[in-house]
């Protein structure tokens, strides 16, 4: 099926994440996370582990020191040899993350699902709670035009209100999708100028907290579906002379 949505030849994506919230129907030993480990490490041969902690301050006793400090592992962290990819498993999520040259929605999805496989055992005695994908794109445009002439979306004073032009702001605004359990969190920032460009960072971050079953096929659609809302979102708020510039 073709993709409805424009295809960018130079997409500003600098962060491009996939995150999957699941809540477990019974306890595991922490160690049952990794047990595709040694298939996750042939193409993320960076493993460390994850660590909680916690110090405890009781009431103080004259001349002892009472400050009791704990941790607890909860997961694991895999990179790639470049360091541009990394996976987060816990007993509570999987996190995907690709940072630098983003390769594609379908090259994303598809590595995002085949790396959530690994952990099929997991989710398999899991109830997922909440899908997710936030995209961090960088927009380096020419500061000779003014910020209203790239967003559709601005942060606007009336007139008098401040002394001189604006060099910078930031914004953050969240929607809720009608009839579903779908919110987005958007936030745009216009970065000081730096010679003759613009820098604004455009910060989509779509959310769906429906109650699912794991399989690919279920994941494959809830992805696609939240995608459209985080591309109707990016290509909406930019403007014509923005695209003639990325």
């Amino acid at each position: 099926m073709a993709d409805k949505w424009q295809k960018l030849d130079n997409p500003p994506v600098v962060l491009a994440v996939m995150e999957i919230k699941f809540q477990l129907k019974s306890d595991i030993d922490i160690s049952f996370l990794k047990k595709n480990d040694s298939k996750i490490l042939t193409d993320y041969p960076k493993r460390t582990d994850n660590f909680t902690g916690n110090i405890n301050l009781p009431v103080p006793s004259d001349g002892i020191s009472t400050a009791q400090v704990s941790s607890k592992q909860i997961g694991y962290t895999y990179l790639n040899k470049s360091k541009s990819k990394k996976i987060v498993i816990s007993k509570e999520n999987s996190i995907f993350a690709i940072e630098g040259k983003y390769p594609g929605w379908d090259d994303f999805k598809k590595e995002g699902i085949n790396i959530i496989e690994n952990f099929k055992q997991v989710l398999d005695l899991s109830l997922i709670t909440r899908v997710s994908i936030r995209f961090i794109n960088k927009l380096i445009l020419t500061n000779s035009n003014r910020p209203e002439d790239y967003f559709n979306t601005l942060i606007t004073a009336r007139e008098g209100t401040t002394e001189n032009s604006v060099n910078s702001y930031y914004i953050k605004y969240t929607t809720h999708k009608p009839n579903s359990k779908i919110r987005t969190n958007v936030i745009q920032s216009l970065e000081e100028n730096k010679e003759d460009k613009y820098s604004f960072v455009f910060d989509i971050d779509v959310l769906c907290h429906n109650n699912i079953e794991y399989s690919d096929l279920k994941l494959d659609e809830k992805l696609e579906e939240i995608r459209d809302i985080k591309n109707s979102i990016f290509f909406k708020n930019l403007t014509k002379k923005t695209f003639e510039e990325l």
